[in-house]
């Protein structure tokens, strides 16, 4: 029979262990503790339902919230910048970032613009050359998101917010090769490729795909 007691006093932990009438002692450090308790924690299994198509990642945390990186299946948007609509206009290729509550409700938009190849950890991330996004991080304004039942419907999420209206909130020339202001970004990319962004417009930065799904800062 054996019996384990782990004993805290003014700092000092000390297990003691009680085996065959033999008692031993031994001195642990806060940390050791905290990863044994961890350790021991039975975790049930996690379902996602069915993810959306393209989804790239699906991460669940203890609190609840769940985070999904999408990439957008298309190199096409109808996009809008103040009044001014643009039909079919090329983009980058975008990936999108979300946390769902247990409610279902999303907060934390993010939008990156990774290279032209088949997504891996080390693809390489560029500058996202418009409005609206700052580092990685994509402001909505008041516009409302709806809640989510399914994984599988956030595939319509990313349209959604590629046509919401376009403005100058946290949009810079420096953002892009040609130190264009927005509308005339605009007008030069409409009867071009998409290839065209990484060849004319966008600037590379030290962040991977990788480091996207994480949430990590955009560097």
């Amino acid at each position: 029979m054996s019996e384990l007691i782990i004993r805290i006093k003014e700092g000092n932990i000390t297990v003691e262990e009680c085996k065959n009438g033999i008692t031993s002692f031994k001195p642990i450090t806060p940390d050791s503790l905290l990863a044994c308790i961890n350790h021991s924690i039975l975790r049930g299994s996690i379902s996602s339902g069915l993810l959306p198509r393209n989804c790239l990642s699906f991460t669940s945390g203890d609190n609840g919230v769940r985070e999904v990186v999408i990439m957008h299946p298309e190199n096409r948007a109808d996009i809008k910048y103040f009044e001014t609509e643009y039909k079919n206009f090329p983009i980058m290729r975008c990936v999108f970032g979300f946390n769902v509550s247990n409610e279902g409700r999303i907060s934390g938009c993010r939008l990156g613009v990774i290279a032209d190849e088949r997504p891996r950890p080390t693809t390489p991330m560029f500058v996202y050359p418009f409005g609206n996004v700052n580092g990685f991080s994509l402001c909505i304004g008041n516009n409302p998101l709806p809640h989510v039942k399914s994984f599988h419907t956030m595939e319509s999420l990313t349209y959604h917010l590629l046509s919401l209206p376009h403005n100058n909130h946290n949009f810079t020339s420096q953002n892009n090769k040609l130190g264009f202001e927005q509308r005339a970004l605009l007008e030069f990319m409409k009867g071009r490729p998409p290839e065209a962004y990484y060849s004319d417009v966008l600037i590379p930065c030290v962040s991977t795909l990788e480091d996207f799904i994480a949430g990590r800062h955009m560097q």
